[in-house]
């Protein structure tokens, strides 16, 4: 199944700065590394109110555990949101439905 993971900006976040200047590659590389080949697609909002993931996984409950685990969430730059996902349309959908 495909989970979503909506990231909204958490108390730690810098108001006066843009997402680039926000020191967050420990967040990037820990998504890279937890998700590897479920790893859809992800990227930041570019009003600079947040982020999504979206990723394959068996369980809802593994996008939880994921999203709280995110050194983002953990230093409070993030909250977030998981939600499961189907593709009606695009790029993600499965040839099978």
């Amino acid at each position: 199944m495909k989970a979503v993971i909506v990231y909204s900006l958490g108390k730690a976040w810098e108001e006066d700065k843009p997402f680039w200047e926000q020191k967050l590659r420990p967040h990037r590389e820990y998504l890279v590394n937890v998700l590897q080949e479920r790893l859809v697609s992800a990227g930041p909002f570019l009003d600079h109110t947040g982020g999504l993931v979206i990723m394959e996984v068996e369980r809802l409950e593994d996008a939880e555990m994921i999203a709280k685990n995110d050194p983002a969430v953990l230093e409070g730059k993030f909250n977030y949101q998981v939600h499961p996902w189907k593709p009606l349309e695009g790029l993600f959908v499965e040839e099978n439905m």
